[in-house]
């Protein structure tokens, strides 16, 4: 009698442990849950009121396309959760892509980053990047509707090459318009991306707003 009511005992104290170890595990997994929701939930907040601080901040204002649809239609514009910045590509016939990031917050910024097959020689070629960077845009000019002075530009950028063609150097700001708001072009970058395939990388500038 005394050996059954020893096992009836011990099978109670498993069971209230058992079940005491399952309440603190499934305790344990809602307070994991709520922490990281919470800690989701206060990033989210924090994300939003961040890209409300910068848009109310910025001078500029929201990105449009600059791309006439008409002229090169394989185009997409898409705007950037921050509803300030955009990204806008065009695909041509002959496999070259040319994106364009519309950004700035003080300064109003189009940053062209033409990557192409048809042009070809050693990046630290830097008149012959410069000569090539003017003729890609001369030909995209037609198909561009920004509030910048390209024309005025491209004379600029033609003017420094030619009075220095010996001395041309990636990120010289080139000045070509302005009195009371300066506005500035720069070839940025020049990159190999393939055995035959190149990249080059030029900026308008216009600012401080």
């Amino acid at each position: 009698m005394k050996r059954h009511i020893y096992i009836l005992i011990f099978g109670l104290t498993l069971g209230l442990i058992a079940c005491n170890s399952s309440a603190d595990k499934q305790a344990k997994y809602e307070n994991k849950s709520v922490s990281v929701d919470s800690i989701k939930k206060t990033e989210t907040q924090n994300e939003t009121a961040s890209v409300k601080d910068l848009r109310e901040d910025c001078v500029r204002g929201q990105a449009e396309p600059i791309i006439k649809k008409t002229v090169f239609p394989n185009t997409k514009f898409i705007l950037q959760p921050d509803s300030l910045t955009a990204i806008e590509t065009v695909n041509f016939d002959n496999g070259d892509k040319l994106t364009i990031r519309n950004w700035g917050c003080e300064y109003y910024v189009l940053t062209f980053r033409f990557e192409t097959s048809r042009f070809q020689a050693d990046t630290k070629a830097m008149k012959y990047w410069y000569v090539t960077t003017y003729r890609i845009l001369k030909e995209m000019q037609k198909g561009i509707d920004a509030p910048v002075e390209i024309e005025k530009g491209l004379q600029a950028l033609n003017s420094h090459i030619s009075k220095n063609v010996f001395d041309l150097k990636l990120q010289t700001e080139i000045d070509f318009a302005g009195d009371e708001i300066r506005e500035f072009i720069t070839v940025e970058q020049i990159e190999k991306l393939t055995d035959n395939k190149f990249a080059i990388t030029v900026s308008f500038t216009t600012g401080p707003l």
